[in-house]
């Protein structure tokens, strides 16, 4: 079956621009590229090889820069807030055959299917490949975690923490699976999870919500477990990087990607041991507020980066609208977008949240990303309200 534009509902192109008040006073506006539900979450990537960064959101994609035109690339469809978005709750964008075109990489509802649809450079329906059969977990990533330039998916299968590897003589083969765990669970639907080097040898280390895996010295070796209540529940991608500026990388994570709470965790690392410091940004108690008065439940997608172009690195998150169809605390409270800037504070930290939009929020995935190539990141999410930018 070829996707055809009949496929888009009325309105789907409609682009809209509001301004959000936000908590500091200043205005962001905000693109309604659809209000439609597309997809649970949303990446990014040159598609059409024109220089300009286009959207990908479920079976469509939008160009770049302007983002007015959908293009299908297979079949699909809009559906009702009522029911999840099966076939496309996290996407990346990359090239992964190296003929020079970004194909792109979907993970389906979690413990399902990760395809791969090849981008053949021209209109019409993009062949996909089924990679792996599972690729269970709430928050898969796509990241080079061993250092040798290739990447992998950091995901779980039959219950375990691992890795998939990409046969890179033919990326179209099922990818192989590597356990760094044995069976923790029965459950595809675990929340927590991130990659970045905790112990201080350049080495990316797998953490999820109980702890975290140690990459070994060589490759094939034994992952270290440590152990680490950083989230209860477990919340959605756990973000490692520097936070205080001390030269080695802490951990930022929402307690409960259904529920409230988050924290970032201080790394303490000394005589090669490794011990982190919790502290709150927002209560776990959802009658307590946080900073400004600031309370919201749903934080079930972050990123990282640079929004005020300090040196200092900040993050994004917001309010997964309408997660389990109305059935989570807090649900019908606003959808908002939220970015936490990363103040100095004598010898620590402060957060300094600012709210840019009340009727957006996120998916499974929020991106902090210069689409427009001046510099400066946009908020960037996918989700049953639709899909959206904030940007200044």
């Amino acid at each position: 079956m070829k996707p055809q534009a009949i496929l888009l509902p009325a309105g789907l192109l409609a682009i809209a621009l509001t301004y959000a008040k936000t908590t500091g006073g200043a205005a962001w506006k905000k693109q309604v590229v659809t209000k439609d539900f597309l997809t649970e979450g949303l990446s990014v990537g040159d598609l059409d090889g024109d220089g300009k960064k286009d959207l990908v959101a479920g079976a469509f994609w939008f160009k770049g820069p302007d983002f007015k035109e959908a293009k299908p690339y297979r079949p699909g469809s809009a559906k009702s807030i009522e029911g999840y978005m099966e076939d496309s709750f996290l996407s990346w964008v990359d090239d992964l055959n190296g003929d020079g075109k970004n194909d792109i990489l979907m993970a389906s509802h979690p413990g399902k299917d990760l395809t791969l649809y090849l981008n053949p450079g021209k209109e019409g329906e993009w062949t996909a490949h089924r990679v792996m059969t599972e690729a269970a977990h709430e928050s898969p990533l796509w990241v080079d975690l061993d250092g040798d330039g290739k990447k992998e998916v950091v995901c779980m299968q039959g219950g375990k923490f691992g890795y998939a590897e990409v046969d890179w003589s033919d990326v179209t083969k099922p990818w192989t699976f590597i356990a760094v765990s044995e069976k923790r669970t029965d459950t595809p639907y675990v929340h927590g999870l991130g990659a970045g080097d905790l112990s201080g040898d350049g080495k990316m280390d797998i953490v999820e919500k109980d702890g975290w895996f140690e990459q070994p010295a060589e490759k094939g070796g034994t992952w270290t477990w440590h152990q680490e209540k950083f989230a209860g529940p477990g919340g959605s991608q756990m973000l490692v990087f520097d936070v205080d500026k001390d030269g080695d990388n802490d951990l930022v994570t929402s307690l409960n990607g259904h529920g409230y709470g988050l924290f970032w965790c201080e790394n303490h690392r000394s005589d090669g041991k490794v011990a982190f410091t919790p502290h709150e940004i927002l209560p776990e108690d959802p009658a307590k507020t946080g900073p400004d008065g600031l309370q919201f439940s749903q934080l079930h997608a972050m990123d990282a980066g640079d929004f005020d172009k300090d040196g200092r690195i900040d993050f994004i998150t917001g309010k997964r609208f309408w997660a389990h169809m109305g059935h989570d605390p807090g649900e019908r409270d606003p959808a908002l977008a939220v970015i936490f800037y990363n103040r100095k504070d004598g010898n620590g930290v402060r957060w300094e949240p600012e709210v840019i939009d009340n009727d957006s929020g996120v998916g499974c995935q929020v991106l902090a990303v210069d689409l427009d190539g001046d510099g400066k990141l946009e908020f960037a999410a996918g989700s049953k309200k639709g899909v959206h930018i904030i940007r200044r």
